[in-house]
């Protein structure tokens, strides 16, 4: 097995399609096909199932992308490091975050790890806690910050911050006769939530039901901007930190309530156990609970430390 036959089956893979993973790669697609067919050969398994718009993966395919792509990174890890020949730490390390802390954390985060670290290219990618866990586990990013991660083995986690959860719609929407919501108050409401698994939805399901309370799902929506818009347009309300919606606040296009109790998130660094951690992981890894640190003590960061 070498590392194009590797990166041919991703590229399918990832288009669902021989056509499109050729064009990305941009090469003939019977190349493509004679790579993976290889491939198959060589594995003694199947790795795609054909239909009419394209390909499926199969059981043994799946399980290749996910062991193939944590290969792929370390050899480009390896590849940069000898050829650059740079003194210290070079090559790529991936960060997942939610939308909503990222929005607190990747600028300051960039500008320190960007000092400290020239030679290194970060990337990030936001999305919900369901997808980055699964990115995660697919060794599509070294590190990940999540709402409420469960613990697995393989993988540390260290808690970070602690951020209130507010019940936000358009402005006025909510008209009951206090300035606060209360958990019961919620069963009346029309709600626009991310799907299942997403954490903040299995973190409000688990609470709601231990108190016998049904929730009124308008709509699901897995992305921030549209759940955003959909409130803007009145459609109904959805339960989120400060760093969704604050800008949207300060322009008047949308309101938030606070919880009475209050509820709170909690969000954590996930990754690697450190006997499989790259120096750079572990480098970044390090900065984020600083960066944290100093945003939440200096305000700039609503929540309350969980690791000091």
């Amino acid at each position: 097995m070498d590392t194009r036959g590797l990166r041919y089956f991703q590229a399918v893979a990832e288009f669902g399609s021989y056509s499109r993973g050729a064009e990305f790669l941009r090469i003939s697609q019977p190349a493509v096909s004679r790579q993976i067919r290889a491939l198959e050969d060589e594995l003694g398994r199947k790795l795609f199932i054909r239909h009419s718009h394209g390909v499926n993966l199969t059981d043994a395919g799946r399980m290749l992308l996910e062991r193939g792509q944590a290969i792929l990174r370390q050899f480009d890890q390896a590849r940069d490091d000898i050829s650059l020949g740079l003194a210290g730490p070079s090559g790529t390390v991936t960060l997942a975050v939610p939308p909503a802390a990222g929005n607190f954390l990747i600028p300051p985060l960039t500008k320190r790890f960007a000092a400290a670290y020239p030679n290194v290219f970060m990337k990030v990618v936001a999305g919900f806690s369901g997808y980055i866990h699964e990115w995660l586990v697919r060794g599509q990013v070294d590190l990940a910050c999540l709402h409420d991660p469960v613990p697995q083995p393989g993988f540390t986690v260290v808690p970070l911050v602690k951020e209130e959860v507010f019940l936000v719609g358009r402005p006025g929407a909510f008209t009951g006769p206090r300035d606060h919501v209360r958990t019961q108050d919620l069963a009346g409401l029309p709600l626009i939530l991310p799907g299942r698994p997403n954490a903040s939805r299995r973190l409000l399901d688990g609470w709601l039901s231990r108190r016998g309370i049904r929730l009124n799902v308008k709509l699901e929506a897995d992305d921030h901007l549209v759940i955003r818009a959909l409130m803007k347009e009145g459609v109904g309300f959805s339960l989120l930190s400060q760093g969704a919606f604050l800008p949207d606040l300060r322009h008047g296009e949308l309101e938030a309530w606070p919880f009475r109790p209050r509820a709170y998130w909690n969000l954590a660094l996930v990754a690697t156990a450190d006997e499989r951690r790259t120096e750079i992981s572990a480098a970044l890894a390090g900065m984020i609970r600083e960066t944290v640190r100093h945003q939440v003590r200096s305000r700039a960061w609503p929540g309350v430390l969980l690791d000091q």
